[in-house]
This record gives structure tokens, C-alpha cells and sequence, in this order.
């Protein structure tokens, strides 16, 4: 097969006409994509700038956020160029993070190569999925609606292009860390999923602190068919040892889950494995959860973790019924059969609720609730009720609402939580396929 030749470049000046536009973005992305099997990972905006001239690109500058989701920091391919860092919460890239839209701002009296001699930022999200990543910046002579759409060609190329060289390099996890993570943090974040994922029919939208020393919490989600199976740990203590009971509950969640395994399978080999593996004196509290897309049946099997709830109409409607589980380690052999070739498993006491369209369920673990300011007051569950019903009914995208409740719960503790605090927020959506997740 013959190499893909780069885009030509049009004599200075000179843009495509509208008609040709989608043949140059072609050629373009075609020409990026090309490139990108032995591009460095800090590479990204300096291939993109280059190539994307034809489109009136004058250049390129990728942000990536970091993990606490408050600055946007500068992915820069050298040392030349001094450390930049854009907060969330008041800059135009910053809004472009949140809102998941692209924001434009007029640059004066420079020369672009146009008549008024005008250029404009740009500012797009970068999305892998429907995970944020950060925000491509563009200096570009055109901000058509057409223009526009090649610029959104462009950022979800390089967004891809971005997820998919993570796991080559260190230069991102630099990139996105304010300080220093502590190794059962290290632990448990290289086995998390990502914190955004979604379909047209469900959303699944988490958040995780203390993000540099979490150590017993966890979340996991995992699609297969029609099935969306979501849970959330809570191990006990807050050590190497906590994160280390943390992974091991998701890893042996998967391996049952990728044998085709039922809830209950999950349950029981997950117990057996932590007991198995820590003396029966260790114990990981969580829910275990399967929602049936098609039908909207949700099913979740408690073990000593606090219910989800269920949010009805911007309301919180009431906590799902809590059935009597032990912790997972704590079930012991009266409560578990061995799982052999016929598949059978014990029987786990399980709870079922049928959805309604736009229903969604929260888990969280107690650190969220039991948080103290300092005053001694606890967070409670009115409170997180209270947030999440307000910002419901506004129309940020969930994945940010699920942003501002991370740092309400940091602010409430003055930024020391006294545990774990993790939060995962499930949206039914069959009918409303529309929601602003992509820019």
C-alpha cells in the first residue's frame, strides 16, 4: 500500500473554497493519522499545527487537565517553552472543559492572511470516548460553521490519538499531577477505569478523592450486550494494604465478569478471594451492580455499603431497599458455595428496581457522607441529595456536575478528607440520546 502523502499547502493566503473544505479535512486527518503510529507522545499539537495549514491553521496547542480537574496545563514538546497552566473555573479553555463546547475569542491586528487582518483562539474540548481529557487550542483565520467542523474533525483525531499513547509514556501522568501520589494511589488509579462513559441508551459519570493518596476506594463499569454491570468498593483502612484489597476486589470482579459470571457469581468469588487472600480479618464493603439497558430492570447485590439512590425528576426519590450482606471477606463458608462447572454459586440477596426513562441511581461510599467540616458536621446524605438535585436541573454535562460535587466535598473538609470519598452517578437515557458529552 502506498504511504499517505501530506496535505498540500495552499499559496499563502489562499483558503479552500467551502466546496472543497471536506476533501483538504480529509487529507488532513488522513495525513495526522498517518503520522501518528511513531508520533512522541508530546507530539500531538506540533503534527497538527503543521499539517492542519491547509485549513488556516496558524498553530496548535493541546492542554490536558489535571487529575483533581482544576488547572489545564500545557502539553509542550520541549524545554523552551515556559510551563503554562489555564484554571478551570475562569478561562475561556476552562469553559470549554466544563461546558463541552467550543469557545472563540477574536485576536486583533494580527497577520493571518486574511483581509481584516483578524485571526481567533479556538478553544476545543478533547474528548477519548466521552472522557475529558482537556482542550486543543487553535489560532486559526476562519471561524465559519463549516471551518468549525473541521477544527472538531481535528480535536477528536488528536484525542484519540492522545488516549491511545498514555500508556507508552510518563509524559501525561506528569503533565496532569500537582504532587507527588502515594503508592496505594498509584495502585488503584492504574486499575480504574475512566471517571466518563456513554452510550446513546446510559451515562456513567464518577469521581474519586483524595486523588494523590485515595487507597481503599475504587469504581468499575464494564458494558457487555444489552448489560452494563457498575460497581463501587470501599476497602477497609486507608494504607498499601487498603489499596491493594481495593484491586483485588475489581480484579476478581472482572475475571467472573469476563467468564460470563452472574452477579451473584461476582459476589461470591470476589469474597473468597479476599478472604482467601488476607486471613478473613480484611474487609471491602460494596455494591454490585447490573442494569438491563433494554428493559431499564436494575439489579445490585449490597455488601455492607450504603444503598444507591435513586433520583427521579431532579428529586431524590428514596434510597433502594438495603438487603443484609456482609462485606465482601466477611461472608464466610456458611454464605458461599464453591462455584464449579455447572455454575453454581450462592445465592446473594439481591435488590431490584424497575427504571423509569431519565432516571438515574448514585453510589457512593461513606467517606462522602460521613466527611466533617470542621466544625464537627457531617456531610450527609441531605446535603448530597440537595447538590445533585440543584445541579440537575441546570445544563451542564454530568461528568462536570460530578467535577463541582468532587470539590464541594473537598471544600467542606477545608481539602482533608478523613476518608475516601468516591461518588459514581448512573444516567438511563434510552430516549434521550442528545447529551452535550462531545463537543
Amino acid at each position: 500500500m502506498a504511504a499517505s502523502r501530506p496535505a498540500a499547502p495552499l499559496p499563502p493566503g489562499q483558503r479552500p473554497a467551502e466546496s472543497d473544505l471536506d476533501a483538504v479535512t480529509g487529507r488532513v486527518t488522513a495525513a495526522l493519522l498517518s503520522r501518528s503510529h511513531v508520533l512522541a507522545p508530546t507530539g500531538v499539537a506540533e503534527a497538527l499545527a503543521q499539517l492542519a495549514r491547509p485549513l488556516g491553521v496558524s498553530a496548535a496547542r493541546v492542554y490536558l487537565a489535571d487529575l483533581q480537574q482544576r488547572q489545564l496545563a500545557l502539553l509542550s514538546a520541549g524545554e523552551a517553552e515556559d510551563a503554562d497552566t489555564l484554571p478551570v473555573d475562569s478561562t475561556l479553555g476552562g469553559r470549554a472543559y466544563q461546558t463541552v463546547t467550543i469557545q472563540l475569542a477574536p485576536v486583533r491586528g494580527t497577520d493571518s492572511g486574511d483581509s481584516a487582518g483578524d485571526s481567533y483562539q479556538v478553544w476545543i474540548p478533547l474528548v477519548d470516548g466521552t472522557e475529558r481529557l482537556g482542550v486543543l487550542n487553535l489560532t486559526v483565520a476562519d471561524v465559519s460553521e463549516a471551518r468549525l467542523a473541521s477544527y472538531r474533525a481535528l480535536a477528536s483525531l488528536a484525542g484519540l490519538m492522545i488516549a491511545s499513547k498514555a500508556a507508552y509514556s510518563d509524559s501525561y501522568a506528569q503533565i496532569q499531577r500537582g504532587r507527588e501520589m502515594a503508592l496505594q494511589a498509584e495502585l488503584v488509579w492504574a486499575f480504574l477505569a475512566p471517571r466518563t462513559f456513554a452510550t446513546d441508551r446510559v451515562l456513567v459519570a464518577a469521581s474519586l478523592e483524595p486523588a494523590y493518596e485515595v487507597g481503599g476506594d475504587a469504581f468499575d463499569y464494564s458494558l457487555l450486550g444489552d448489560h452494563l454491570h457498575v460497581s463501587i468498593f470501599d476497602a477497609l483502612g486507608h494504607d498499601l494494604s487498603a489499596g491493594l484489597l481495593a484491586s483485588v476486589g475489581m480484579a476478581s470482579c472482572r475475571s467472573t465478569r469476563r467468564v460470563g459470571g452472574s452477579l451473584a457469581d461476582v459476589a461470591a468469588r470476589a469474597d473468597g478471594a479476599i478472604a482467601g487472600s488476607f486471613g478473613g480479618d480484611r474487609f471491602v464493603t460494596a455494591l454490585l451492580c447490573d442494569l438491563d439497558l433494554v428493559t431499564g430492570l436494575f439489579t445490585c447485590i449490597p455488601c455492607g455499603h450504603p444503598p444507591p439512590l435513586l433520583i427521579r425528576g431532579n428529586r431524590i426519590v428514596r434510597e433502594l431497599a438495603r438487603t443484609a450482606r456482609p462485606p465482601l471477606g466477611l461472608a464466610g463458608p456458611h454464605a458461599r458455595r464453591s462455584i464449579g462447572s455447572d455454575g453454581t454459586a450462592f445465592s446473594a440477596p439481591a435488590c431490584a428496581e424497575k427504571l423509569e426513562p431519565g432516571d438515574r441511581l448514585l453510589l457512593y461510599t461513606d467517606g462522602v457522607t460521613e466527611g466533617r467540616a470542621p466544625a464537627g458536621t457531617p456531610f450527609g446524605l441531605q446535603r448530597l441529595a440537595d447538590f445533585i438535585a440543584r445541579h440537575s436541573s441546570t445544563s451542564l454535562p454530568a461528568p462536570e456536575t460530578m467535577r463541582r460535587l468532587n470539590h464541594a466535598i473537598l471544600s467542606y473538609q477545608h481539602g482533608r478528607l478523613s476518608d475516601n470519598a468516591t461518588v459514581v452517578l448512573i444516567e438511563w437515557q434510552p430516549d434521550q440520546p442528545g447529551r452535550q458529552l462531545t463537543p
